[in-house]
């Protein structure tokens, strides 16, 4: 008898050690309010589309590969989560007032109720356009003392693990860092101040960062997104110390500072989806991301959109666009042939659209006696028409009215490629692209070109 107790004592002992550690989350949740039917979480490379039910339930098993932080989306809404295998997560949300009620439950309740937590507290900060609108030492100071307000929540959560506890350190780093990181960008855009340059010291406090980890690029979006921003402001100094174009310099400066691999393909494709441009390095551009080995989806993404542009390039012909006109009757691209056309392609719905308003009007005032049509394309809905003719009236919008045909399907927009607004869009008195992607008007570089065009 012994024999057999002992016998089944080392079957037991083998069989713990050799039982694998679960590698699924167990996660439930209630969502009330919502016309969605479905939640949606993604991040660390997983994804899973979860059914919401007539009460409103919805429950999975999430087999990740990673833990770490994820999204949790449902319709326009998110909220961050952090998942850790062999745990398990509830949450209830109303969708009312969503980000103020999220709540969880289960072994990860700390992790996740901190991070709601946080997403509120960066509510109660100073507005991003007075911080960033700083002059430089109180910037710092105002930024030092929001990272120990959020070190100081942190350290102060209880039963929170120690793996959580470390990478949440870090994600606050990467966090301060990047605000360091935009601050001349941002402070230019929020002042007006164009000429704006950060003191030759600003960066000391960051110059051992390591800027290529990839171990972090791959586990944490807050680095990722640092990365970003700390490449794109190494390219505009490349951009304007040699004359190169942004995204030939973007591209450079990831080649140089991040190792062969995944990491470095994702950040250029990434990046050219919406930074590559019809401007003279196009070929050189696209010719250097195909030395990373992209992927063949990629690939075949970003050699679309190369095609594209290379018939945008200065000198091509311009697509053509026949529009009804705010004043009646419709307007086409050769109706204006003889004179400069500036296009201001927007919608009344386009926040960004609606700040160069101001500066597009001065600029149709002080040029309004010049052989020049500015020319406004609405690509608002067939819904926002009468929201379109009313703003036009109300706001005085000079210049030429149009509104699109088909929104953002229409053909002008297509044919040129446009993906976001405003857009603004220079061609000559012959028709020929002068630049498919034009200063703003609130920038002091189209004056500049317009001026020398119209000598």
């Amino acid at each position: 008898m012994k024999k057999l107790i002992l016998l089944l004592t080392v079957i037991s002992l083998f069989a713990c050690q050799n039982q694998e550690n679960p590698t699924y989350v167990l996660i439930n949740g209630t969502v009330e309010n919502s016309n969605a039917n479905s939640v949606k979480l993604f991040g660390n490379n997983f994804e899973k589309e979860m059914a919401i039910s007539d009460q409103g339930n919805f429950s999975d098993t999430l087999n990740i590969t990673n833990n770490g932080y994820y999204t949790l989306r449902i319709g326009r809404e998110s909220t961050p989560l952090y998942l850790t295998k062999g745990n398990t997560v509830g949450v209830t949300i109303n969708a009312n007032e969503f980000d103020e009620t999220v709540k969880y439950t289960g072994s990860l309740a700390p992790e996740n109720n901190y991070l709601a937590g946080k997403f509120l507290l960066s509510e109660t900060g100073m507005p991003v356009d007075q911080m960033y609108s700083l002059d430089e030492t109180a910037f710092m100071k105002e930024i030092n003392q929001l990272n120990e307000k959020y070190l100081s929540n942190l350290n102060a959560i209880k039963n929170i693990s120690e793996e959580f506890l470390a990478k949440e350190k870090k994600e606050l780093e990467y966090a301060h860092i990047n605000n360091i990181e935009n601050f001349q960008e941002y402070h230019k855009y929020f002042t007006k101040d164009n000429n704006f340059k950060v003191s030759d010291t600003f960066y000391n406090s960051i110059k051992d960062f390591n800027f290529s980890n990839m171990e972090a690029y791959n586990s944490s979006n807050a680095y990722k997104a640092l990365l970003e921003t700390h490449f794109y402001r190494l390219s505009n100094k490349i951009k304007e110390k040699e004359g190169k174009s942004e995204a030939l310099a973007y591209l450079e400066v990831v080649n140089k500072n991040v190792p062969d691999g995944n990491e470095k393909e994702e950040l250029m494709s990434n990046y050219l989806r919406y930074g590559m441009k019809a401007d003279k390095d196009l070929e050189e551009v696209y010719n250097l991301y195909k030395t990373t080995n992209p992927n063949s989806k990629n690939l075949a993404s970003i050699t679309t959109r190369y095609e594209l542009l290379k018939n945008l390039t200065p000198g091509n012909i311009s697509p053509t666009f026949t529009y009804e006109n705010h004043k009646g009757g419709e307007t086409s691209l050769e109706d204006l042939k003889g004179k400069l056309v500036y296009v201001d392609v927007w919608a009344t719905w386009c926040g960004p659209c609606k700040r160069e308003i101001p500066f597009l009007k001065q600029l149709d005032e002080d040029y309004k006696n010049k052989n020049i049509a500015m020319v406004s394309i609405s690509i608002d809905e067939k819904k926002d028409y009468d929201t379109w003719r009313k703003m036009v009236t109300e706001k005085e919008l000079g210049g030429i009215q149009l509104i699109a045909d088909n929104d953002w399907k229409s053909k002008f927009v297509t044919d040129y490629g446009i993906r976001g607004i405003p857009r603004f869009i220079l061609i000559d008195t012959e028709g020929k692209i002068i630049n498919s992607d034009a200063p703003r008007p609130s920038s002091s570089e189209i004056r500049k070109t317009l001026d020398s065009l119209l000598m």
